[in-house]
């Protein structure tokens, strides 16, 4: 599905990504694990457009076909189903949360989300029909509906994440993009989120790449994982051989969450 080569990103003489190369296989999740500053996240804003790296590529596969995406813009390549979620929750806090979900369709509006929030406020608007009809069943797929016309800033954090959620699969995704979906939740909430995860995955088909700090979260969803440390790869292969890696352990010694 996604193919990354020998990326390299620097902000100055700091390397975020020094010569990182990883692919996504259909149908499967992928996680990565690492401290703070190991590169995570920047490895997600070069694979969704909002970094430009230094040398390297990014290769998706669309139609068959394997096709560069580096230079493309970010609007572009969630156009050819790229979606993410973001460590910080960007919500519209004074919209419901249908609206929220809606807002995720501006994609697919020539005049972007001004457009996609002036049909909101149009209901009689073509527009705002078909996008409420993917809402809806979105919010049905989540088990959202207690909450489809409760305004996003008064939310619980767990509630908040699932909206965020929600907003991606508006864009009809085929590769989602998951930043450290369950930090700051409750172990219910953790329980009920990766339950969704799990799902998306295996009864929509869509790839998945997941940032997480919780060993335990990686253990329970991915099929493969990766470590990185200072902007490098440092160990590939199954949860359980990478946990078992003496580098990881080395890196890592002395903690639960990485």
């Amino acid at each position: 599905m996604l193919l990354v080569q020998n990326v390299l990103l620097k902000f100055g003489e700091v390397r975020a990504l020094d010569d990182v190369s990883l692919e996504l296989k259909k149908g499967e999740i992928l996680g990565i694990i690492g401290p703070n500053g190991s590169g995570k996240t920047s490895l997600f804003n070069v694979i969704n457009g909002i970094y430009k790296p230094q040398s390297g590529k990014i290769l998706l596969e669309l139609n068959g076909e394997k096709i560069d995406i580096t230079n493309t813009p970010t609007w572009k390549r969630t156009r050819y189903g790229i979606s993410r979620t973001f460590q910080n929750i960007k919500l519209f806090g004074t919209l419901p949360v249908v609206d929220n979900i809606i807002l995720g369709r501006n994609i697919y509006s020539d005049s972007g989300v001004i457009g996609v929030l002036k049909s909101v406020f149009s209901m009689d608007k073509k527009d705002y029909i078909n996008n409420r009809k993917k809402a809806e069943e979105i919010i049905d797929f989540l088990d959202l509906k207690p909450y489809r016309y409760s305004l996003a800033r008064d939310l619980s954090l767990g509630v908040r994440k699932k909206v965020e959620l929600a907003r991606a699969l508006a864009q009809d995704p085929k590769i989602l993009l998951l930043d450290e979906p369950t930090s700051g939740l409750t172990y219910e909430e953790k329980s009920e989120f990766l339950y969704y995860v799990k799902e998306i995955n295996e009864k929509l088909g869509i790839s998945i790449i997941v940032i997480e700090h919780d060993v335990k979260v990686v253990s329970s969803i991915a099929n493969r994982v990766i470590a990185m440390s200072f902007g490098k790869i440092i160990s590939e292969g199954t949860p359980q051989n990478v946990f078992q890696d003496p580098k990881v352990i080395e890196t890592y010694i002395g903690t639960e969450r990485i």
